[in-house]
């Protein structure tokens, strides 16, 4: 199988993962008795948190899109390649230091506009992480070490681009999990 196929299943492994953290979370969260047909409006911190993995997500699907149009080796050989691949994976860093700005600011407010279930959903969304990170380096070595069995050597640029999709994987995976924590059971 080629390594981009073990790239799909992990992301497919690493949604699995994320999604059944998230219905943990739900779990765990207290019942807010509403009355029949009336919806809980969107929280302060969903609203912050889907339009920063909307961002995040649009950013990571740049760096990608770069890294198959040029191609791996690329990232090597090219200094406008690696710049801009390296300039998108740190807006989305950026992009998650302003969400988690955003939500230290609703914290110290004291408006409502934060409350014990956004504490409960940070605190337990991220549960799927550390899984989802594992998936993606079990893919990662398998997909690594098939393509490169004759010589046993992995270029080093492989390396680089393993490092920036963990860090992806923990980001994605941190704002999937709060965005899915805040869906209705």
């Amino acid at each position: 199988m080629g390594y981009l196929v073990w790239i799909v299943i992990a992301l497919l492994f690493v949604a699995v993962l994320v999604a059944l953290a998230a219905r943990r979370t739900r779990q765990l969260l207290p019942d807010l008795p509403l009355p029949p047909g009336e919806l809980l409006p969107p929280a302060p911190v969903q609203r912050l948190a889907k339009g920063a993995l909307w961002v995040i997500a649009a950013l990571v699907a740049a760096a990608v899109a770069v890294i198959v149009v040029y191609g791996p080796q690329a990232w090597r050989d090219s200094d406008p390649v690696r710049w801009a691949v390296t300039g998108l994976m740190l807006a989305a860093l950026l992009v998650l230091l302003w969400f988690n700005l955003r939500v230290k600011a609703l914290r110290e407010r004291d408006d409502g506009s934060f409350d014990e279930r956004d504490d409960i959903i940070l605190a337990r969304a991220c549960g799927g992480v550390g899984g989802a990170m594992m998936g993606v380096t079990a893919v990662w070595m398998i997909a690594l070490i098939e393509s490169h069995r004759a010589t046993g050597l992995v270029p080093s640029y492989w390396l680089h681009l393993l490092f920036w999709s963990l860090v992806m994987t923990n980001v994605l995976a941190s704002m999937g999990g709060i965005v899915l924590s805040y869906r209705r059971a």
